[in-house]
């Protein structure tokens, strides 16, 4: 929870009017330096994925549900919105957003203050992909909000969203800490034989052919799927329910190699803003700017 510590393409990059101007600062040596200009310890802090079906009539409980959970940046899908801008939506907090003439897709970022004053660019790839770049005390923070088409649309719509999906990961600098949070419209399921290394084997049922190309992509570039390792309730794990139908179809995804900072993660039910899914939320050590 934010405020805890612990111990330790085809792609456009918006407008300066979107921004701030924001870099990391130098790194100076901190021996025997005072104690108010010690190293700072590391904040747990909350990043956030929801499909929210259509933000028409929303944002104000987007910013009150991010206040009420202490959310930092919520990844958000489906949002229904043509146009690509930022706007300020309650609370300080700021959504970045892009989507196109149809009506059921559409991508964005919300950020809350004082993080959403450090953002140094955003790349709106296309109506189901759009990234932040955060500057923090040690770097960046790349934030990528992503919505795969569903299990009814055609196989070359899904292949071409993992193809630019792939191509905005590359792009990111192994140096970045980045977070995926999307509704990946698959079930990753609970086997993890032969993908020990990105899968925990905690997932929620079985996995189905869209499940497998998750699998796929999260090999492909070493990216743990945070939810499959950590142990929790049933009602913590399942995202999306209709028609009595239960599945795990939102994630957010890290670098393997930095899973050990992400320190727990979880749907969270009851919440009625979105209907038919639940947000998922992953708790993660990072040092924030000053």
């Amino acid at each position: 929870m934010e405020g805890s510590l612990c111990k330790r393409v085809k792609a456009r990059t918006s407008p300066g009017s979107d921004l701030q101007e924001a870099r990391p600062p130098p790194v100076v040596k901190k021996r025997g330096l005072p104690r108010d200009e010690r190293p700072r310890l590391k904040t747990l802090v909350r990043v956030g994925t929801l499909n929210i079906g259509t933000l028409t009539g929303k944002t104000r409980e987007v910013a009150d549900f991010m206040k009420q959970r202490r959310i930092r940046v919520l990844c958000l899908q489906e949002t229904r919105w043509k146009g690509c801008k930022a706007k300020e939506i309650g609370d300080g907090i700021k959504l970045f957003y892009h989507g196109l003439a149809t009506k059921n897709s559409g991508v964005a970022i919300a950020v809350a203050p004082p993080l959403k004053d450090h953002v140094s660019s955003v790349t709106r790839v296309s109506e189901r992909i759009i990234s932040i770049r955060i500057a923090t005390e040690k770097g960046f923070w790349t934030v990528v909000s992503a919505y795969a088409p569903q299990c009814g649309c055609n196989e070359i719509e899904k292949a071409g969203f993992y193809d630019e999906l792939d191509n905005v990961i590359r792009n990111v600098p192994e140096s970045d800490y980045l977070t995926i949070g999307g509704d990946f419209n698959g079930h990753v399921g609970q086997d993890r034989t032969g993908f020990e290394r990105i899968h925990g084997g905690r997932g929620f049922g079985c996995r189905n052919q869209d499940g497998e190309r998750i699998i796929e992509f999260a090999e492909a570039h070493d990216l743990a799927i945070t939810s499959t390792f950590f142990i929790k309730r049933e009602s913590q794990k399942i995202t999306y329910s209709s028609g009595g139908r239960q599945s795990e179809i939102d994630h957010v995804l890290v670098r393997r190699n930095a899973l050990k900072t992400v320190k727990n993660v979880k749907s969270i039910p009851g919440e009625e803003i979105a209907g038919q899914h639940r947000p998922v939320v992953a708790d993660i050590c990072m040092l924030l700017p000053k």
